[in-house]
């Protein structure tokens, strides 16, 4: 394996993570049954102890008449990863937005500037102390994290629409996700090739 390889795929990383940031996540959308709705509206004015027999015949005539078929979209929100991050912060969640962005994008940031300059030194205790260092904020760096918590919110959400429920939400993932997913895939073999390769050399140099 070439000496490099490891810092290209760093590199590699970075460059998907640029539209992995900008590019739409996941758009979430929400509809209710039209018939439904009205349904739900029927059983709204029925008293306690009233019958609901002439309301509901009534709705259903009504139904019939209007040919109230279909659905209706009552929510749809498409959004990037820094545009959540900046909706969250500007509509008063600084706290979440904040750690949303210092856990999944700087700390793993300065992770990996932190492994490649441990992997160009040649002094040996630098290297150790920087490593140890990327150690500790390796604890902290939740990109994968985040990238397992939109996909569970995408199949919990999608659960949903098989649901006997008047709201009926759907999630779909755009570019975004899967270039973000990439960044993470690419930085994790990247950090792990970069490590092999450190020991292998520290143990050649040992034996020499």
């Amino acid at each position: 394996m070439p000496k490099y390889f490891p810092i290209g795929l760093f590199v590699l990383s970075i460059i998907f993570l640029m539209p992995g940031l900008s590019q739409p996540l996941m758009t979430i959308e929400a509809k209710i049954d039209k018939k439904e709705m009205i349904d739900m509206g029927a059983d709204l004015l029925i008293k306690p102890g009233q019958r609901s027999g002439f309301i509901q015949d009534m709705v259903e005539s009504l139904v019939k008449q209007m040919n109230v078929e279909g659905e209706v979209t009552v929510f749809t929100s498409t959004r990037s990863l820094a545009a959540t991050m900046r909706e969250l912060i500007s509509n008063g969640h600084l706290l979440v937005g904040v750690l949303i962005g210092l856990f999944g994008l700087v700390i793993p940031l300065i992770k990996i500037v932190l492994v490649v300059w441990s992997f160009l030194t040649r002094s040996t205790t630098r290297q150790k102390s920087l490593l140890k260092v990327s150690g500790l904020l390796g604890k902290w760096s939740m990109s994968d994290v985040f990238l397992m918590a939109v996909l569970v919110s995408f199949f919990a959400i999608n659960a949903n629409e098989y649901a006997d429920d008047v709201l009926q939400m759907r999630a779909d993932l755009h570019a975004g996700f899967y270039y973000f997913a990439t960044y993470c895939l690419l930085a994790i073999l990247a950090n792990q090739l970069m490590e092999r390769q450190m020991a292998r050399n520290n143990l050649d140099k040992v034996g020499k």
